[in-house]
């Protein structure tokens, strides 16, 4: 009987050591990715926007950087140096004007390793429309036509200015005493219509003009107001940065889209800071309202 309880515990330890091990080895295999395979678990990005996003590199049309838009700042090392997952993809490029064309995208091999700055994988773009700033994987999105307040007439421009202004003046932004008293004025602004709303983005800015230390405030204005009214736009979103002037942070419109089957309306917008950028997507959130939802990993290269 002693012999027998002997064999009978050392085939109860053996049993155990083996769930042990074959925990441990299903513990290993299911260890998360280096990134999140859903793109909504950490950056908000919508899935209906597609799998990635183009935008064109500076100065050549046929050259574009390709956003994988659940990259973040800490995983962007891991993947910056990979060919580009943009086989077999077709894109919709379009600018400030609405789509320009389509395109397929070559991914670039890798010829060396960056190691001195972060940056996005690359891709050559079929394409002979100069002007696109973004692209994205065809079928995913609609264009929207920005109308810019440099080309409308100048009582329209002149008017479209003294409301955003009016606008940027009763915005609930904390007290600068730099910038207080200053007047502000429009360093960019783009106008669209949607189904029921007239919709403004601009760059309102106000700057000190001191020749040892200029600084510059901007403010970056979303306005709806309904279709076929007049006078101010009502404020629908905000955003302030202030400082130095060459390295406050600055956000450039790129282009508008209306995103997925159920075609909610978003702004693609790159923001720069003093030695590089995260490209982002305001979208529209309820009448009246937007968010900015998503933002890309940083670069600098």
């Amino acid at each position: 009987m002693r012999l027998l309880r002997v064999g009978l515990l050392a085939l109860v330890l053996l049993a155990c050591r083996d769930r042990g091990k074959e925990g441990a080895d299903s513990a290993r295999e299911s260890l998360p990715a280096v990134f999140p395979s859903t793109p909504t678990s950490s950056t908000n990005w919508d899935v209906e926007a597609g799998p990635v996003m183009l935008v064109s590199s500076e100065g050549s049309a046929d050259t574009a950087t390709v956003i994988l838009p659940e990259v973040t700042d800490s995983t962007i090392e891991s993947v910056q140096d990979n060919v580009a997952p943009v086989a077999g993809l077709v894109f919709d490029l379009f600018g400030r004007g609405g789509k320009l064309g389509e395109s397929t995208a070559i991914p670039f091999q890798v010829a060396e390793a960056r190691q001195e700055c972060y940056g996005w994988p690359l891709a050559g773009v079929r394409t002979t429309r100069a002007g696109w700033r973004i692209g994205f994987a065809r079928g995913h999105a609609q264009a929207i036509k920005l109308d810019s307040i440099e080309r409308m007439s100048s009582t329209d421009s002149a008017a479209l200015a003294a409301s955003l202004a009016q606008a940027a003046a009763t915005l609930p932004i904390a007290s600068d005493p730099t910038f207080r008293g200053l007047p502000f004025r429009v360093r960019s602004a783009y106008t669209f219509r949607l189904d029921s709303a007239d919709v403004v983005v601009a760059d309102v800015v106000r700057s000190v003009n001191e020749e040892a230390n200029p600084r510059i405030e901007h403010l970056l204005l979303i306005g709806e107001r309904r279709v076929g009214t007049a006078g101010k736009y009502n404020p629908a979103y905000y955003s302030r940065t202030a400082g130095a002037e060459e390295t406050t942070q600055a956000t450039e419109v790129l282009a508008a889209v209306q995103i997925g089957p159920s075609r909610r309306p978003a702004i693609v917008v790159n923001i720069e800071y003093d030695d590089g950028r995260k490209l982002g997507l305001i979208q529209r959130t309820a009448s009246g309202q937007w968010r900015s939802l998503w933002r890309s990993a940083y670069t600098d290269c």
